[in-house]
């Protein structure tokens, strides 16, 4: 069997890297701007805690994709 030019030549699209996530956010900045200070501060820190979430759970998922192509090219 050749070998392909890069290694995730032959995966399926959706497990080839993009450049980050796509999200709608709700909270838009003149929404956030109609909001009590205190309220705002909570929605702009959960914002952001889900963001974090989110590349957490893209990058443990990297490195399984990974481990799992890195033990079949030493196969």
């Amino acid at each position: 069997m050749p070998k392909p030019e890069h290694p995730t030549a032959e995966l399926p699209p959706w497990f080839k890297w993009r450049p980050g996530p796509v999200t709608d956010s709700i909270d838009m900045e003149y929404v956030l701007q109609e909001l009590d200070p205190g309220i705002r501060t909570q929605v702009i820190a959960a914002r952001f805690e889900t963001v974090a979430a989110m590349h957490r759970t893209l990058a443990e998922g990297a490195a399984k994709v990974a481990g799992i192509i890195g033990g079949k090219q030493r196969a």
